[in-house]
């Protein structure tokens, strides 16, 4: 069995900028668990543990889909919490452009996925990227929210499989599979041309 979901990996220079705001709430000290810089990513399913066979079937629906999709372009935008501002769990930073898209993008993989007996979550899938996860209670989390951030706009050209390791201090994520937007199946032998 396999702790993995799949993500939009954020590129090294957006992880930074965002890194440099989470250094800045860390030296406020409040009980969150901050996310690694590079472990920063928009999560679009989280599949859980499955097992390492399902995978493989996984692998070729991301394929099927990843080669029906355009490259886009996004950015991030905005800081927010679930299940709210007043009361944080999880604090993320959320979408402006691309939003859209990668709604979009999200329902084709879970559309997918449901053909190979894979039950999604019965929440409404909302894009955003968890930057940290709150251990207790945050006297003035408001606080918080006053930052604001808009990351310069990425290139949004793939998807990723990604394996997940749990550790007590903090979890490791390793690459599976990228899935490059309109890149034929694996399998297909190469065309003519560039």
């Amino acid at each position: 069995m396999m702790r993995s979901f799949i993500a939009i990996e954020i590129p090294k220079g957006v992880r930074d900028g965002i890194s440099k705001i989470i250094a800045d709430f860390k030296k406020s000290d409040y009980p969150v668990r901050w996310v690694a810089n590079e472990n920063l990513h928009l999560t679009l399913v989280f599949l859980g543990e499955v097992a390492e066979k399902f995978l493989d079937e996984v692998k070729e629906q991301l394929a099927s889909v990843a080669k029906l999709v355009k490259p886009f372009e996004a950015n991030l935008n905005g800081l927010g919490a679930f299940p709210s501002q007043r009361s944080p769990r999880v604090i993320w930073i959320g979408m402006d452009k691309g939003k859209n898209e990668v709604s979009d993008l999200q329902v084709k993989i879970e559309q997918a996925l449901g053909t190979i007996g894979f039950k999604p979550e019965d929440r409404k899938f909302h894009p955003h990227l968890t930057i940290g996860r709150v251990k207790g209670f945050i006297k003035d989390a408001s606080k918080i929210f006053e930052n604001n951030y808009t990351s310069p706009d990425l290139p949004v050209n793939s998807i990723v499989l990604f394996k997940s390791t749990l550790r007590p201090e903090g979890p490791i994520y390793e690459k599976i599979q990228e899935f490059y937007f309109g890149a034929p199946p694996p399998k297909a032998s190469g065309s003519e041309g560039g």
